[in-house]
């Protein structure tokens, strides 16, 4: 079984710190109930502390943490990001869900089943829900 959740590449991930006015796109490779780790094309110094945003939201939710690892990898690199408390945990998870669930709607629609986003988000818990909720337990 899978620890880790894999986002969708739809809904590109953006990390900015609190020492910079500029945000970088990040490839995320994991997350998880503590944190996640992402692909980004500037190095970190760990402790810095960062916020995670994803413009493509109709939300403007932004989830902090602290960089906790950064080490050089092909294309930038990997940077790890833990969350500051269990709030901060549980608005990723909920953000997370959000995002996959209408990555599951986009998809339908591309195989021609349009459903709306109520709809969709029931049948993607009724199906995904437990798996999630299991992935996020820690």
């Amino acid at each position: 079984m899978r620890q880790f959740i894999r986002h969708p590449t739809d809904f590109p991930i953006m990390v900015s710190s609190e020492d910079s006015s500029s945000s970088y796109q990040a490839s995320l490779c994991n997350i998880s109930q503590g944190g996640l780790a992402c692909r980004l094309p500037r190095a970190y110094s760990p402790g810095t502390a960062v916020t995670l945003y994803i413009p493509s939201l109709q939300t403007d939710c932004r989830v902090s943490g602290r960089v906790t690892r950064c080490l050089p990898c092909t294309k930038g690199f990997r940077v790890g990001i833990q969350f500051n408390d269990k709030a901060e945990s549980f608005k990723s998870r909920m953000v997370e869900q959000v995002c996959l669930i209408e990555h599951y709607r986009r998809e339908l629609d591309r195989e021609g089943r349009v459903l709306d986003s109520e709809t969709a988000a029931q049948e993607w818990i009724a199906r995904f829900g437990r798996q999630f909720a299991k992935s996020f337990s820690g």
